[in-house]
């Protein structure tokens, strides 16, 4: 039985949901632990708190910071982290500028193709301030440029297509250097997504991260277990997640059914005990 979920996302980021909402999802789908991990920015974490005081649900303080090198994209998660660290702030200030000058020249793209989207119709559907390609493809599919989400992503948004703006560099040892610096534990996200090779991941944990994403979405009966007999025999934490953002047809089946059952949780939290 699932009982935490340690990748979730609000709208501060790129979800649909409120803090608020996603701790009530939460608890109506049997998850006891959860982790608010938007990306590059802490904000909605105080809303979270009083939600998940209200609702007896453990929210352990959480992120998941965007990486780009050498022409991959890594996401790295941290946890118990301080979520008042000047450094994490600065980090989100540096950010959402990173992401401001990204979708500048995806909007100045999407301008050249005939795509008539603007920033502040951006913001004017966005609560928080991160903002990224799943607004840019919500505003197609507002416009009618596009008919889902998904749509707007393969035929404009995707590495390869006519829209797409890589992101500026940001190297994942500053990230693992961020996390640790405020008490966290650094995650490697979804490594499916980002690597077929064996030699590959144990490069990239090699540089000094505490934990792998052995439970999430993209990684089938197989991987799990693979990446969970690594994580064993690299003495990494085990930890996973819905990756919960309401935007996709099969968030709602995953979230309260991928995660971490009562033993993994245990487990995880005994290593976290020192961060927070």
């Amino acid at each position: 039985m699932i009982v935490a979920d340690l990748h979730l996302h609000s709208v501060y980021s790129d979800g649909v949901l409120t803090p608020a909402e996603l701790i009530q999802q939460a608890v109506l789908r049997g998850v006891r632990y959860a982790a608010l991990t938007d990306h590059d920015t802490t904000e909605g974490y105080s809303a979270a708190v009083e939600a998940a005081r209200q609702l007896g649900v453990v929210l352990i303080p959480a992120v998941e910071i965007t990486c780009f090198e050498l022409g991959q994209e890594l996401h790295v998660l941290g946890y118990g982290i301080a979520i008042d660290d000047a450094r994490l702030q600065e980090h989100a200030r540096a950010a959402r500028e990173r992401r401001l000058r990204r979708l500048e020249r995806m909007l100045g793209h999407c301008r050249r193709l005939g795509l008539w989207v603007t920033l502040e119709e951006l913001f004017d559907h966005t609560p928080g301030q991160m903002l990224g390609r799943p607004h840019l493809a919500a505003a197609l599919v507002r416009r009618g440029y596009c008919a889902t989400i998904r749509e707007a992503f393969a035929q404009y948004l995707e590495p390869g297509r006519p829209a797409y703006e890589p992101p500026e560099t940001f190297p994942v040892v500053r990230a693992l250097g961020l996390i640790h610096a405020t008490g966290g534990v650094a995650v490697l996200a979804h490594p499916r997504r980002v690597f077929c090779s064996p030699r590959l991941l144990l490069s990239l944990i090699r540089r000094g991260f505490d934990g792998i994403e052995v439970f999430h979405p993209a990684h089938g009966p197989e991987l799990r277990a693979y990446y969970a007999g690594f994580a064993r025999c690299h003495r990494l934490l085990l930890t996973g997640g819905s990756d919960f953002h309401g935007t996709r047809p099969y968030d709602a089946i995953n979230f309260g059914t991928v995660g971490l059952t009562a033993e993994h949780i245990d487990a995880f939290l005994e290593r976290l005990s020192g961060c927070w």
